[in-house]
């Protein structure tokens, strides 16, 4: 494992903010209609996707603390490119990339297999819902209610941050990009 950045690894994750930004930017408006139709669920449906840059970047470079700067990086594009919640999503993306780094920093930074990416999944949505739990104001809801939102958030991280980025991680593999990285473990 590399314990340091090194240019190419600063290239890729800005490639990954870059491109997640945008498809942040994206998602922003598909969760204004979304919001119409299902309120707060709108979010924990989203929720996964908006997580990826994290999860993806760290599992890309293998360097402990790219899950933050990636996601940081990828909510620093999402404002630059114009997205609706504004600067509020650069709080988000901290907090998002903490959850994220946690589930790897769990693993010692030594498996690189399908339970990093779900311990991630596992950390992140903790962590998030935790906070938002007082920024969204879910802290109001029924128990019922809070449970029904965590649990589709759980769902939809686990999608997009695990098996999307394992998936994403694999393509990448099958194309001979990342023979620098070795095997999963």
């Amino acid at each position: 494992m590399k314990k340091q950045f090194h240019l190419q690894d600063i290239i890729l994750i800005t490639m990954i903010a870059l491109i997640f930004g945008a498809i942040f930017v994206g998602t922003d408006y598909l969760y204004n209609i979304l919001s119409v139709a299902v309120g707060p669920f709108a979010n924990e449906i989203l929720f996964g996707l908006w997580i990826m840059a994290g999860p993806l970047a760290i599992y890309l470079t293998r360097i402990p603390g790219a899950a933050i700067v990636g996601e940081v990086l990828g909510s620093a594009a999402e404002v630059i490119f114009g997205g609706t919640f504004g600067i509020a999503a650069l709080l988000s993306g901290i907090v998002q990339g903490i959850g994220s780094e946690l589930g790897f920093a769990i693993w010692r930074y030594k498996n690189w297999g399908w339970a990093s990416l779900l311990t991630s999944s596992i950390t992140t949505t903790i962590v998030a819902f935790t906070y938002e739990l007082f920024k969204l104001g879910y802290i109001h809801y029924s128990i019922g209610m809070i449970m029904a939102l965590f649990t589709v958030r759980l769902i939809s991280v686990i999608f997009f941050g695990t098996i999307v980025v394992h998936s994403v991680f694999k393509l990448l593999d099958r194309a001979h990009a990342l023979r620098h990285l070795g095997p999963e473990k």
